[in-house]
């Protein structure tokens, strides 16, 4: 936060300028000078032009005592007057500027942050202003980029809430049925454990690249239950077999697409998790999220699936052979 700053107030005595003949204006000008020169020229040494300020020496400008003995003459002045003859100085303390937002005086503090979340030290700001209650008439906001990671998680919460209603609505269409695809979707929650737990294990906190990661595991972990349940249907629709039969057949055949499937997403993602190539600090979050949440739910779908599926279908439960 900006402190104010020490200044010297100067205030011109109207009638003794008017005495000597100057106006305040006059006497205005004279301090500028002193203080901030004036251009004379420029000269030029060799090739190069050097332009010339006149000012007085630091000696006055930075001593408001000697301040006071500068010499002032106006264009109509008939004679030099000290500058202290003609005004009179208060030190005060203020600020280069006054912010406002929707016409409320407004003081920013800011902070950088380094070696540490953002999460984690927000959680310290958040307990300081807990533990110490803002005066009467103060309104506390957390803004900068605090407030732009909430405002962007808000918005990847929408975008979840429609790759998951997405999602579900293809798999209805393909299946014909509800059931299936609550089945799948239920595995889902068990791969953003895994996601987040890779994430804890590693250190690396839960920001917006890291939750683009458990947006795209909502696709990736609903493919293995399509491979396995769209064998399962094609089976029981062409050949007439009961539900526990086709399903086992399915686990059997689907195992290696969906094995090599998934090592090849993770084996993908692994230079980016390891920190590997320029700029993949930033999409490291992203691959160790996904790392994370395949690694639990494949072998999770593979068994608790067709667990489900035959617990709310039951064993026997057939199709129309087509």
């Amino acid at each position: 936060m900006s402190e104010p700053s020490a200044e010297l107030l100067m205030r011109v005595q109207q009638a003794e300028a008017d005495r000597v003949g100057l106006t305040p204006t006059d006497v205005g000008t004279a301090v500028s000078a002193a203080l901030l020169g004036v251009t004379a020229g420029e000269i030029r040494t060799e090739d190069r032009p050097v332009a010339v300020r006149v000012r007085a020496p630091d000696s006055i400008r930075f001593d408001p005592l000697r301040l006071r003995s500068l010499p002032v003459q106006g264009a109509a002045a008939r004679r030099v007057t000290p500058l202290g003859s003609l005004a009179t100085f208060t030190p005060t303390e203020s600020r280069m500027g006054l912010d406002r937002e929707n016409q409320q005086q407004l003081i920013t503090m800011t902070a950088g942050v380094s070696g540490r979340s953002l999460g984690g030290v927000m959680g310290d700001v958040q307990r300081v202003l807990a533990a110490h209650a803002a005066p009467a008439g103060v309104r506390l906001v957390l803004g900068g980029q605090y407030a732009s990671q909430q405002e962007a998680f808000r918005a990847l919460l929408l975008v979840l809430g429609l790759a998951v209603a997405s999602v579900c609505a293809v798999m209805v269409v393909q299946f014909e049925s509800f059931v299936e695809p609550l089945v799948v979707l239920l595995v889902a929650p068990v791969s953003f454990v895994g996601a987040l737990g890779l994430l804890l294990v590693t250190g690396t906190a839960l920001n917006v690249a890291s939750f683009m990661g458990l947006i795209l595991l909502v696709g990736l972990i609903v493919k293995n239950g399509i491979i396995l349940l769209d064998f399962t249907r094609l089976r029981m629709q062409t050949e007439g077999v009961a539900l526990e039969v086709a399903i086992r057949e399915a686990g059997r055949v689907r195992l290696r697409p969906i094995l090599m499937t998934t090592l090849c997403t993770l084996f993908g993602l692994l230079p980016l998790a390891l920190g590997l190539g320029a700029g993949s600090e930033l999409q490291r979050p992203l691959a160790l999220a996904v790392i994370g949440g395949l690694a639990l739910s494949t072998p999770i779908t593979l068994f608790a699936v067709p667990t489900l599926l035959v617990a709310l279908r039951g064993r026997g439960y057939t199709l129309p052979r087509s």
